[in-house]
C-alpha cells in the first residue's frame, strides 16, 4: 500500500520526488519522501499480526532534531501543532496511517 500511496503524492506534488521505507523492525514500518516547501510526507505502517505502536524519530526522516512541525493527519483530517522529535501512531495489525509534516 505505501508504494500506492507514494505514487500518488509523487504524481500530486510538484517537487516529484517518490518516498521510500526509511525504518523497518519486526513488521514495523515507517515510509517517507520529501514534498514540495520543506514538507515530509510519511506513512507508519503496522506488518505485524498484532496491534503495536510504530514510531518515527526525526532522524528516521532526515529532520533536525530540534525541529517542530504541523503534523496533518490524512485520515483523520486533522492537524496536531507543535510536534517535536518523532511521531507515532498506536495502530491495529495491518493498518498504516499517513501524515505530512510541515515544519513550524
Amino acid at each position: 500500500m505505501p508504494f500506492k500511496l507514494f505514487t500518488f503524492i509523487y504524481i500530486a506534488d510538484k517537487l516529484g520526488v517518490q518516498g521510500k521505507k526509511v525504518k523497518s523492525n519486526n513488521g514495523l514500518e515507517v515510509w517517507a519522501g520529501p514534498l514540495s516547501g520543506n514538507k515530509v510526507a510519511v506513512i507508519l505502517w503496522n506488518r505485524s499480526s498484532s496491534k503495536a505502536k510504530v514510531t518515527a524519530s526525526w532522524s528516521d526522516l532526515g529532520l533536525k532534531s530540534a525541529t517542530s512541525v504541523h503534523a496533518r493527519d490524512l485520515w483523520e483530517h486533522s492537524t496536531t501543532s507543535s510536534v517535536s522529535g518523532e511521531i507515532s501512531a498506536e495502530l491495529d495489525s495491518h493498518v498504516c496511517k499517513m501524515y505530512v509534516l510541515t515544519p513550524n
